[in-house]
C-alpha cells in the first residue's frame, strides 16, 4: 500500500472512532467550500460529504435536516453586510469574486 493509502486508512479509522468530531469537521469544510464556490456546486458538495460520512459511518442527521441548516445559513448570509461578513470583506480586499 502506498504512503497516501496508508494515511487515508489511518484517517478513516480515526474518523470511525470519533464520528461526532469528524461530522463537525465535514460540516465546516462543506460550508467553507459552498461559500468559496458561491453556492454554485452545493449539490455536488453535499453528495461528496454524504459519501465520506457513509465511508466512516457518521452523519447523525438526515440530508433534509442539513438542507434546512444550509438554507438558514444562506438567509443569514444575505442579511450580513460586507463589514460583518468576513468572506465578503476578504473578496473586496483582494478583488476576488466568489470563486476566488
Amino acid at each position: 500500500m502506498s504512503r497516501i493509502g496508508e494515511w487515508l486508512k489511518k484517517a478513516e479509522n480515526l474518523a470511525r472512532g470519533h464520528s461526532k468530531q469528524a461530522d463537525q469537521v465535514l460540516d465546516r469544510a462543506s460550508r467553507f467550500a459552498k461559500e468559496r464556490t458561491g453556492h454554485k456546486y452545493d449539490e455536488h458538495i453535499e453528495k461528496g460529504r454524504d459519501a465520506v460520512q457513509r465511508r466512516y459511518g457518521g452523519g447523525g442527521g438526515t440530508s433534509g435536516e442539513r438542507m434546512r441548516q444550509t438554507d438558514r445559513t444562506a438567509a443569514e448570509r444575505e442579511r450580513l453586510s460586507p463589514e460583518s461578513d468576513p468572506t465578503a470583506a476578504e473578496r473586496e480586499r483582494y478583488g476576488r469574486g466568489p470563486q476566488g
